[in-house]
């Protein structure tokens, strides 16, 4: 998948509880509670930021480095990618 910027998939419904996203995919009929950084990714996921521009937006919210952001960017986008929640922007 292109990650340059990703964006999330059709079908996919969300809802917030607590601060946390909890996600749908009517495709696969599979649900997916993300925990706060996955949910600050989600957030931030439009089909237009490239990862670069999340990890930075999360460094500055988080105040810490970028390496420990780009880990848990990774992270959360691997998850999604493996739920298949995440569309490729170049489709």
């Amino acid at each position: 998948m292109n990650r340059s910027a990703p964006k999330p998939a059709v079908g996919v419904r969300e809802l917030e509880i607590d601060g946390e996203v909890t996600l749908y995919h009517e495709a696969t009929a599979t649900a997916l509670v993300l925990n706060n950084t996955a949910s600050d990714v989600w957030r931030l996921l439009d089909g237009h930021r490239s990862v670069d521009e999340i990890v930075a937006m999360l460094a500055h919210s988080y105040s810490t480095d970028h390496e420990t952001v780009r880990a848990g960017v990774d992270s959360a986008l691997d998850q999604l990618t493996g739920h298949q929640l995440l569309e490729n922007p170049g489709e």
